[in-house]
């Protein structure tokens, strides 16, 4: 560690500076390494300007990462910033990188300042830059620090995408795991309009995410699934759209069931929902190849988001019309709606299907039959 480091800045060049403390600053290239932080603490005390200055003076001579975390604390205690926010691009060496920024952010409980000198790496750093600060934020056990994250997550950019934001996120579900839904939750909801609303549901994903190989509990199970309807109730229908599919990928239909009239407020009729299905009838009637679509209004109550098997048999069962007609092998195709139609919308639906129909060269009829209603 202590070659790597050392290494890695002997390639910094102390810079000369006069000034009024010139004395205190001179003592970066004679004192032994462990006395640099107190002697850039004093040199600080006589100005900060001219110390942070010769910041990278002072760092070029620490020989381990303790010297050097201590160098850094020494300067944030004075307030200055900039040179230690860019210290770890100075170092090479990632892991080196790491450890110094996590110590640096493990002492904030002893350093105050620590906090908002990590809350002005936010504001003032690019991205690539505040990057190198993760370990330090996660390493600050503060509930300062918690609540000035959960401050900027609930006031997101006006963006799709933010990098540095996506850090944040990253950093808060670090350190609060599912605890993180709460923000998460009201930040998508302030974001749904003009923000990275997407970036903040896969982040919310992470915060349950179980370890490899193992399952989500039932409890972080239930807690993403209440965090991700109350976001769906509050959002526009084509973002709680958006919701429900996700939680349809994740096992959770009966959740995303519930977010029906919320997706399709124009699609209730009576408390239930109206599907189209329909199945085809085909055959060869004197060389016409022709199909019949059975088409039938499919009621359901709002107990599922997508209508699939439940309905298939009934919908095979149906007299056949092209009884003079030589009928093709297999069982009749059966096509059910997407999702719930428009009132009134179950000819244009059966039409759309039939001009598919048509496109594969049969004469297409279309059939009304009794509707069906599940449970």
């Amino acid at each position: 560690m202590i070659s790597s480091l050392a290494l890695s800045l002997a390639l910094l060049s102390p810079a000369a500076h006069a000034g009024k403390c010139d004395a205190l600053i001179k003592k970066a290239d004679t004192v032994k390494p462990e006395e640099l932080p107190a002697a850039f603490a004093a040199a600080a005390a006589c100005s900060s300007d001219e110390a942070g200055a010769n910041y990278t003076r002072f760092m070029t001579r620490a020989t381990d990462s303790e010297i050097l975390v201590q160098l850094s604390l020494a300067a944030v205690d004075a307030d200055i910033w900039n040179p230690v926010w860019l210290m770890p691009t100075k170092i090479s060496d990632y892991a080196t990188r790491d450890l110094i920024t996590s110590q640096v952010g493990a002492a904030c409980a002893d350093h105050p300042k620590v906090v908002t000198f990590l809350q002005g790496a936010y504001m003032g750093l690019r991205a690539v830059d505040f990057q190198q600060w993760d370990d330090a934020f996660s390493d600050c056990a503060s509930p300062e620090l918690d609540g000035w994250l959960e401050g900027q997550l609930k006031s997101p950019p006006k963006s799709s995408y933010d990098e540095k934001y996506d850090l944040l996120m990253g950093i808060y579900v670090a350190r609060k795991g599912p605890g993180a839904l709460p923000a998460l939750k009201d930040a998508a909801i302030a974001s749904h309009e003009h923000g990275p609303f997407d970036a903040i549901l896969m982040k919310m994903d992470e915060s349950v995410a179980p370890k490899l190989g193992a399952s989500i509990s039932p409890e972080n199970q239930a807690s993403i699934e209440a965090a991700l309807v109350a976001i769906a109730e509050s959002v526009s229908p084509d973002k709680a759209r958006a919701v429900a599919d996700r939680l349809v990928a994740a096992g959770a239909e009966a959740s995303a069931a519930r977010l029906l009239p919320v997706v399709f407020p124009d699609r209730v009729q009576g408390g239930s929902f109206r599907w189209g299905g329909l199945s085809v009838e085909r055959a060869d009637c004197k060389g016409v190849k022709t199909a019949v679509l059975h088409t039938v209004e499919i009621t359901e109550p709002g107990k599922r988001w997508i209508v699939t098997d439940e309905a298939v048999s009934e919908l095979r069962a149906f007299k056949p019309k092209l009884k003079k007609c030589t009928v093709e092998e297999g069982e009749w195709p059966v096509v059910i709606s997407p999702e719930p139609l428009v009132p009134g919308g179950l000819d244009a639906w059966a039409r759309s299907v039939g001009a598919e129909w048509a496109g594969q060269g049969y004469t297409v009829e279309v059939k009304g039959e009794a509707g069906i209603t599940l449970p």
